[in-house]
Protein backbone atom coordinates (compact mmCIF):
# COMPACT_ATOMS: atom_id res chain seq x y z
CA UNK A 1 0.00 0.00 0.00
CA UNK A 2 1.26 3.73 -1.15
CA UNK A 3 1.18 6.26 1.82
CA UNK A 4 -0.09 8.58 -0.69
CA UNK A 5 -3.37 6.42 -0.87
CA UNK A 6 -3.49 6.28 3.17
CA UNK A 7 -6.37 8.50 3.54
CA UNK A 8 -8.23 7.16 0.25
CA UNK A 9 -8.16 3.48 2.14
CA UNK A 10 -9.52 5.35 5.20
CA UNK A 11 -12.32 6.64 3.57
CA UNK A 12 -12.95 4.04 1.23
CA UNK A 13 -12.07 1.07 2.95
CA UNK A 14 -13.04 2.05 6.61
CA UNK A 15 -14.03 -1.38 7.57
CA UNK A 16 -10.15 -2.58 6.51
CA UNK A 17 -8.67 -0.15 9.07
CA UNK A 18 -10.63 -0.35 11.69
CA UNK A 19 -10.88 -4.70 11.91
CA UNK A 20 -7.84 -4.72 13.83
CA UNK A 21 -9.41 -2.40 16.57
CA UNK A 22 -12.77 -3.93 16.39
CA UNK A 23 -11.49 -7.36 17.00
CA UNK A 24 -8.58 -6.79 19.10
CA UNK A 25 -10.47 -4.47 21.64
CA UNK A 26 -13.24 -7.12 22.11
CA UNK A 27 -17.64 -1.93 25.16
CA UNK A 28 -23.57 2.54 31.40
CA UNK A 29 -24.59 5.08 31.41
CA UNK A 30 -22.25 8.01 33.36
CA UNK A 31 -19.26 6.46 35.19
CA UNK A 32 -19.23 5.92 38.79
CA UNK A 33 -16.93 6.86 40.75
CA UNK A 34 -13.35 5.17 40.40
CA UNK A 35 -12.26 2.94 43.01
CA UNK A 36 -9.68 4.32 45.62
CA UNK A 37 -6.64 2.40 46.67
CA UNK A 38 -3.01 3.02 46.46
CA UNK A 39 -1.23 3.57 43.36
CA UNK A 40 0.71 0.10 43.48
CA UNK A 41 -1.78 -1.78 44.30
CA UNK A 42 -3.86 -0.31 41.57
CA UNK A 43 -1.72 -0.64 39.01
CA UNK A 44 -1.15 -4.42 40.25
CA UNK A 45 -4.78 -4.90 40.09
CA UNK A 46 -5.29 -3.39 36.21
CA UNK A 47 -2.23 -4.90 34.73
CA UNK A 48 -3.58 -8.80 35.87
CA UNK A 49 -6.97 -7.47 34.69
CA UNK A 50 -5.33 -6.81 31.22
CA UNK A 51 -3.26 -9.79 30.86
CA UNK A 52 -6.34 -11.94 31.86
CA UNK A 53 -8.26 -9.45 28.91
CA UNK A 54 -5.33 -10.54 26.49
CA UNK A 55 -5.60 -13.91 27.38
CA UNK A 56 -9.00 -14.40 26.99
CA UNK A 57 -9.23 -13.23 23.67
CA UNK A 58 -6.13 -15.42 22.34
CA UNK A 59 -7.28 -18.56 23.94
CA UNK A 60 -11.27 -18.46 23.85
CA UNK A 61 -13.70 -19.13 21.06
CA UNK A 62 -16.79 -16.38 20.79
CA UNK A 63 -19.33 -15.43 18.61
CA UNK A 64 -22.22 -12.71 19.26
CA UNK A 65 -23.87 -9.50 17.65
CA UNK A 66 -22.36 -6.16 18.43
CA UNK A 67 -23.17 -2.52 17.96
CA UNK A 68 -20.78 -0.23 16.94
CA UNK A 69 -21.60 3.64 18.05
CA UNK A 70 -19.22 6.17 15.83
CA UNK A 71 -19.28 9.43 13.60
CA UNK A 72 -23.42 9.49 15.37
CA UNK A 73 -24.00 6.42 13.37
CA UNK A 74 -24.94 2.99 14.86
CA UNK A 75 -23.83 -0.55 12.84
CA UNK A 76 -25.21 -3.74 13.49
CA UNK A 77 -22.48 -6.54 13.42
CA UNK A 78 -21.77 -9.94 13.85
CA UNK A 79 -18.19 -11.09 15.47
CA UNK A 80 -17.04 -15.04 14.98
CA UNK A 81 -13.55 -15.81 16.62
CA UNK A 82 -12.17 -18.93 16.30
CA UNK A 83 -9.03 -20.20 17.82
CA UNK A 84 -7.67 -23.64 15.87
CA UNK A 85 -4.66 -25.59 15.81
CA UNK A 86 -2.89 -22.18 17.16
CA UNK A 87 -3.92 -19.62 14.43
CA UNK A 88 -6.55 -16.61 15.01
CA UNK A 89 -9.65 -16.85 12.17
CA UNK A 90 -12.27 -14.12 12.42
CA UNK A 91 -15.01 -13.16 10.56
CA UNK A 92 -17.11 -9.80 11.18
CA UNK A 93 -20.49 -9.07 9.28
CA UNK A 94 -22.34 -6.30 8.91
CA UNK A 95 -26.16 -6.54 10.16
CA UNK A 96 -27.26 -3.62 9.05
CA UNK A 97 -26.88 -1.38 6.26
CA UNK A 98 -24.94 -2.38 2.80
CA UNK A 99 -23.21 -6.05 3.38
CA UNK A 100 -20.24 -6.01 4.04
CA UNK A 101 -17.89 -8.60 5.31
CA UNK A 102 -14.15 -8.37 6.85
CA UNK A 103 -11.95 -11.63 7.38
CA UNK A 104 -8.21 -12.01 9.33
CA UNK A 105 -6.56 -15.35 8.49
CA UNK A 106 -2.64 -15.59 9.08
CA UNK A 107 -2.59 -11.84 9.83
CA UNK A 108 -3.85 -10.80 6.89
CA UNK A 109 -7.33 -9.00 6.42
CA UNK A 110 -9.63 -9.86 3.53
CA UNK A 111 -12.70 -7.30 2.78
CA UNK A 112 -15.67 -7.53 0.71
CA UNK A 113 -17.66 -4.23 0.48
CA UNK A 114 -20.93 -3.72 -1.53
CA UNK A 115 -19.01 -1.77 -4.08
CA UNK A 116 -15.35 -2.63 -5.44
CA UNK A 117 -13.26 -6.20 -5.95
CA UNK A 118 -12.21 -7.86 -2.50
CA UNK A 119 -8.91 -7.00 -1.69
CA UNK A 120 -6.39 -7.89 1.29
CA UNK A 121 -4.39 -5.02 3.55
CA UNK A 122 -1.80 -5.83 6.16
CA UNK A 123 -2.96 -4.71 9.84
CA UNK A 124 -2.19 -0.94 9.77
CA UNK A 125 1.25 -0.57 11.97
CA UNK A 126 -0.20 2.62 13.15
CA UNK A 127 -3.44 1.51 14.19
CA UNK A 128 -4.22 -2.35 14.56
CA UNK A 129 -2.62 -4.12 16.54
CA UNK A 130 -0.73 -1.45 18.43
CA UNK A 131 -4.29 -0.09 19.35
CA UNK A 132 -5.15 -4.10 20.60
CA UNK A 133 -4.68 -5.01 24.44
CA UNK A 134 -1.46 -6.73 24.07
CA UNK A 135 1.28 -5.21 25.37
CA UNK A 136 -0.14 -2.30 27.62
CA UNK A 137 1.91 -1.81 30.81
CA UNK A 138 -0.34 0.36 33.19
CA UNK A 139 2.99 1.15 34.96
CA UNK A 140 4.45 3.12 31.81
CA UNK A 141 1.43 4.72 31.15
CA UNK A 142 1.51 7.23 34.33
CA UNK A 143 2.96 10.13 33.02
CA UNK A 144 0.18 10.79 30.17
CA UNK A 145 -2.23 8.90 31.97
CA UNK A 146 -4.38 8.64 34.60
CA UNK A 147 -5.26 4.72 35.61
CA UNK A 148 -8.83 3.75 37.41
CA UNK A 149 -11.28 1.10 38.63
CA UNK A 150 -14.89 2.78 37.61
CA UNK A 151 -17.08 -0.11 39.39
CA UNK A 152 -19.02 -2.77 38.09
CA UNK A 153 -21.71 -3.18 35.17
CA UNK A 154 -23.92 -5.50 33.55
CA UNK A 155 -23.31 -6.28 29.37
CA UNK A 156 -25.12 -8.80 27.22
CA UNK A 157 -26.36 -10.06 30.87
CA UNK A 158 -23.35 -10.73 31.96
CA UNK A 159 -21.53 -8.74 35.31
CA UNK A 160 -18.30 -6.99 33.70
CA UNK A 161 -15.88 -4.82 35.78
CA UNK A 162 -14.74 -1.40 34.27
CA UNK A 163 -11.36 0.17 34.27
CA UNK A 164 -10.29 3.54 33.07
CA UNK A 165 -7.16 4.70 31.19
CA UNK A 166 -7.71 8.18 31.00
CA UNK A 167 -5.35 10.69 28.96
CA UNK A 168 -3.92 13.51 30.88
CA UNK A 169 -3.96 15.84 27.97
CA UNK A 170 -5.36 16.56 24.46
CA UNK A 171 -2.41 14.28 22.68
CA UNK A 172 -3.82 11.66 22.93
CA UNK A 173 -6.93 9.25 23.15
CA UNK A 174 -7.89 6.78 26.29
CA UNK A 175 -9.79 3.33 26.53
CA UNK A 176 -13.01 2.27 28.92
CA UNK A 177 -13.07 -1.28 28.82
CA UNK A 178 -16.08 -3.79 30.72
CA UNK A 179 -14.29 -7.27 31.49
CA UNK A 180 -16.01 -10.14 32.15
CA UNK A 181 -15.66 -11.15 35.57
CA UNK A 182 -15.93 -14.96 34.03
CA UNK A 183 -14.18 -14.83 30.87
CA UNK A 184 -12.35 -11.47 31.25
CA UNK A 185 -13.33 -11.23 27.85
CA UNK A 186 -13.73 -7.26 26.91
CA UNK A 187 -17.76 -7.20 26.23
CA UNK A 188 -17.74 -3.31 25.58
CA UNK A 189 -15.00 -0.70 24.89
CA UNK A 190 -15.03 2.75 24.60
CA UNK A 191 -12.63 4.93 22.68
CA UNK A 192 -12.38 8.53 25.04
CA UNK A 193 -10.91 11.49 25.20
CA UNK A 194 -9.45 13.82 27.73
CA UNK A 195 -13.06 14.60 29.17
CA UNK A 196 -13.85 10.95 29.20
CA UNK A 197 -16.28 11.78 26.54
CA UNK A 198 -16.51 8.23 24.36
CA UNK A 199 -15.65 8.85 20.74
CA UNK A 200 -16.24 5.53 19.62
CA UNK A 201 -18.18 2.90 21.75
CA UNK A 202 -18.52 -1.13 20.73
CA UNK A 203 -20.43 -3.58 22.55
CA UNK A 204 -21.74 -6.67 22.49
CA UNK A 205 -25.58 -7.59 22.79
CA UNK A 206 -25.46 -11.26 23.10
CA UNK A 207 -22.42 -13.42 23.38
CA UNK A 208 -21.38 -17.34 23.55
CA UNK A 209 -18.37 -18.59 24.55
CA UNK A 210 -16.47 -21.59 24.30
CA UNK A 211 -12.99 -22.90 25.34
CA UNK A 212 -10.41 -23.14 22.09
CA UNK A 213 -8.84 -26.64 21.41
CA UNK A 214 -5.54 -25.77 23.49
CA UNK A 215 -3.05 -25.27 21.05
CA UNK A 216 -0.62 -22.57 21.54
CA UNK A 217 -1.52 -19.92 19.63
CA UNK A 218 1.10 -18.79 17.06
CA UNK A 219 2.28 -15.15 18.14
CA UNK A 220 4.98 -12.85 15.94
CA UNK A 221 7.28 -10.17 17.41
CA UNK A 222 6.71 -8.22 20.61
CA UNK A 223 3.54 -5.64 21.01
CA UNK A 224 5.22 -2.57 19.43
CA UNK A 225 3.96 -0.94 22.75
CA UNK A 226 6.95 -2.77 24.24
CA UNK A 227 9.53 -2.02 21.83
CA UNK A 228 12.44 0.45 22.66
CA UNK A 229 12.66 3.46 21.90
CA UNK A 230 14.84 3.29 18.54
CA UNK A 231 17.22 6.14 16.29
CA UNK A 232 16.34 6.21 12.55
CA UNK A 233 19.01 6.19 9.85
CA UNK A 234 17.46 8.23 7.73
CA UNK A 235 18.07 12.07 6.70
CA UNK A 236 15.07 12.86 8.20
CA UNK A 237 14.72 14.07 11.95
CA UNK A 238 11.68 15.18 13.93
CA UNK A 239 13.07 18.24 16.20
CA UNK A 240 10.30 18.07 18.57
CA UNK A 241 7.04 15.34 18.96
CA UNK A 242 4.47 15.34 20.84
CA UNK A 243 4.88 15.08 24.35
CA UNK A 244 5.32 11.47 25.87
CA UNK A 245 5.68 9.84 21.70
CA UNK A 246 8.96 8.28 20.88
CA UNK A 247 10.25 6.35 17.52
CA UNK A 248 10.18 2.67 17.70
CA UNK A 249 10.31 1.57 14.50
CA UNK A 250 11.88 2.79 11.00
CA UNK A 251 12.09 1.49 7.67
CA UNK A 252 12.73 1.92 4.20
CA UNK A 253 9.98 0.29 1.55
CA UNK A 254 10.53 -0.15 -1.77
CA UNK A 255 7.65 0.26 -4.42
CA UNK A 256 6.89 -1.67 -7.17
CA UNK A 257 7.60 1.22 -9.08
CA UNK A 258 10.97 1.87 -6.78
CA UNK A 259 10.20 4.88 -5.59
CA UNK A 260 10.78 4.66 -2.01
CA UNK A 261 8.84 5.46 0.93
CA UNK A 262 10.18 5.99 4.61
CA UNK A 263 7.92 4.66 7.64
CA UNK A 264 8.49 6.04 11.22
CA UNK A 265 6.06 4.75 13.88
CA UNK A 266 5.74 6.78 17.32
CA UNK A 267 3.86 5.58 20.42
CA UNK A 268 3.56 6.65 23.66
CA UNK A 269 3.08 3.07 24.73
CA UNK A 270 -0.59 3.02 24.20
CA UNK A 271 -1.42 5.57 21.33
CA UNK A 272 0.30 5.73 18.31
CA UNK A 273 0.70 7.86 14.69
CA UNK A 274 2.98 6.53 11.44
CA UNK A 275 4.48 9.17 9.52
CA UNK A 276 5.09 8.27 5.99
CA UNK A 277 7.76 10.48 3.58
CA UNK A 278 7.69 9.72 -0.02
CA UNK A 279 8.36 11.52 -3.15
CA UNK A 280 6.21 14.87 -3.69
CA UNK A 281 5.46 13.13 -7.47
CA UNK A 282 2.76 11.18 -5.62
CA UNK A 283 -0.79 12.73 -5.28
CA UNK A 284 -1.17 12.90 -1.53
CA UNK A 285 -2.55 15.23 1.62
CA UNK A 286 -2.30 18.67 2.56
CA UNK A 287 -4.00 20.07 5.49
CA UNK A 288 -5.53 17.84 8.00
CA UNK A 289 -8.58 15.42 7.94
CA UNK A 290 -10.01 12.79 9.99
CA UNK A 291 -12.36 9.94 9.05
CA UNK A 292 -13.92 9.18 12.71
CA UNK A 293 -11.11 8.95 15.35
CA UNK A 294 -8.36 8.76 12.75
CA UNK A 295 -6.54 12.06 12.14
CA UNK A 296 -4.14 12.81 9.05
CA UNK A 297 -1.77 15.43 8.15
CA UNK A 298 -0.28 16.08 5.35
CA UNK A 299 2.43 19.11 4.24
CA UNK A 300 5.74 18.94 1.55
CA UNK A 301 8.75 19.88 2.90
CA UNK A 302 12.09 20.00 0.40
CA UNK A 303 10.40 18.40 -2.66
CA UNK A 304 9.05 15.13 -0.49
CA UNK A 305 5.63 14.56 0.84
CA UNK A 306 4.75 14.16 4.43
CA UNK A 307 2.31 12.72 5.69
CA UNK A 308 1.16 11.52 9.61
CA UNK A 309 -1.91 9.43 10.59
CA UNK A 310 -3.06 7.46 13.39
CA UNK A 311 -6.01 7.09 15.82
CA UNK A 312 -5.33 10.45 17.50
CA UNK A 313 -6.14 13.50 18.04
CA UNK A 314 -5.76 16.16 15.19
CA UNK A 315 -3.33 18.77 17.00
CA UNK A 316 -0.73 15.28 18.04
CA UNK A 317 -0.74 14.43 13.62
CA UNK A 318 -0.45 18.40 12.98
CA UNK A 319 2.40 18.39 15.70
CA UNK A 320 4.04 15.44 15.06
CA UNK A 321 4.25 16.48 10.31
CA UNK A 322 5.10 20.53 12.15
CA UNK A 323 8.82 18.96 13.59
CA UNK A 324 10.17 16.93 10.48
CA UNK A 325 13.20 18.19 8.92
CA UNK A 326 15.65 16.67 6.31
CA UNK A 327 19.58 17.27 6.68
Amino acid sequence: MRPSCVMTLIVNCRWAWRWALLLSCGLMSPLMLAQTAPAPALTQQVSVLLERMTNALHALNYEGVLVYLHDNRLETLNLLHRVTQGQVQERLVSLSGPVRTVARERDRILSAQPEGQPFAVDPPSGGGHILATEGIDPAALDAHYRIAILGTARIAGRDTEVIGIIPRDALRYGYRFYIDHATALPLKSDLIDQQEEPLEQLMFTTISISPADGATLARSGQPMRNAPATEASSRWRFGTTPAGFQLVLHRKIRQPDGALTEHFLFTDRLCAYSIYIEDESQEGLNGVTNTGAVHAAGRTIDGYRVTALGEVPAATVAAAIAGAQRN
